[in-house]
């Protein structure tokens, strides 16, 4: 026999186990394992429900979503959606039974006991749907249908209308604004962060103004404070002496108090004397008085005498001599 090909044959036999052992470090005893089948009926849509969706219990991956169909019935048209998933029966173990090996996930038993299905949201914002399994205590048993793949029920979520109507929503364009939001939310703040800054800057600058104007203040109020002072100790001397002054002019009055009644009655004494002067002149000044006609008479003798001594000086003058020879008179007509 050809050496070449035995080496060629024991390469290729090598390789066959060792890709084997690797298979067997990969999958685990899994590999010879075969998953339990399953089959949901949604009477309504399952939006978001894709193949290889995982299928939970409790949060736990126990399986995954291994086709999607769709059952038309021809005479009424009414639609079901036939789901079909696998569970892993490594994936289930089971404790506290009398049994010393490991019991199979037996699929009709647990229906029986209240296993049940939904469909359930993973993400609101992908609208991506999962298949999660529960136990219903108390559930109602139901008849399973003859058949290979065994059926589980179908309850529907509490929460699922209120997912759909949130699946609905335009959340991209809701995101979208809220990021636009966010983006002017944050201008506005570095505006606000800029105008603090150089606020800080006019109160800083502002502050150490008002410290100088305090300071002139208060060198101000000090040299006010040192006038009134001197006001005060000023005006204490000037109302020490006005009350001296006021004492004086009052012993003055008092002490010329005699003096000032006897001035004042000579007063009213003179008053009356001129009272009577008045009334005197009054008499004399009246139409009908005897002493006003021997006035009048005085008077007229009195102007009479003045006439005569007016003549007499024009005499001397025009004459000296009419002193010694008398008066001459002047020849009438002519010469």
């Amino acid at each position: 026999m050809n050496k070449a090909a035995l080496w060629i044959g024991g390469f290729t036999i090598g390789g066959l186990a060792l890709a084997t052992a690797a298979l067997l470090w990969l999958g685990g005893s899994d590999l010879f394992n075969t998953d339990r089948q399953a089959v949901l009926h949604f009477d309504s849509g399952v939006p978001g429900l894709i193949k290889g969706a995982p299928v939970t219990y409790l949060g736990v991956v126990i399986g995954q979503v291994d086709a999607i169909g769709l059952d038309l019935n021809q005479q009424t048209l009414k639609a079901r959606i036939p789901v079909h998933i696998s569970l892993s029966k490594s994936a289930v173990t089971f404790s506290g039974g009398n049994d010393t090996d490991q019991p199979t996930v037996n699929i009709t038993n647990l229906v029986q006991r209240g296993l049940r299905a939904k469909l359930v949201s993973q993400s609101l914002v992908t609208g991506q749907k999962s298949i999660e399994l529960s136990m219903i205590p108390g559930a109602p048993r139901v008849a399973m249908a003859a058949g290979a793949v065994p059926e589980i029920p179908v309850i529907a979520d509490r929460f699922d209308a209120l997912v759909d109507q949130l699946s609905e929503l335009p959340l991209r364009d809701v995101v979208k604004e809220m990021r636009s939001t966010m983006t002017a939310m944050r201008d506005t703040l570095s505006a606000a962060r800029q105008t603090l800054a150089i606020a800080n800057t006019t109160v800083g600058a502002a502050s150490r103004e008002l410290g100088v104007v305090g300071a002139q203040a208060s060198q101000t109020l000090k040299v006010a404070s040192e006038a009134i002072v001197q006001v005060q100790t000023d005006t204490t001397g000037a109302l020490v002496a006005v009350t001296r002054l006021a004492d004086t002019a009052q012993g003055t009055v008092l002490a010329a108090q005699p003096e000032l009644m006897r001035t004042l009655g000579g007063a009213s004494q003179a008053a009356e004397s001129a009272r009577l002067a008045m009334a005197r002149v009054a008499e004399l000044a009246a139409p009908d008085g005897a002493l006003r006609a021997d006035l009048e008479m005085a008077v007229a003798d009195l102007g009479q005498a003045s006439r005569g001594l007016r003549d007499w000086s024009e005499l001397l003058q025009e004459q000296p001599n009419a002193i010694i020879f008398g008066r001459r008179r002047a020849a009438k007509g002519p010469p």
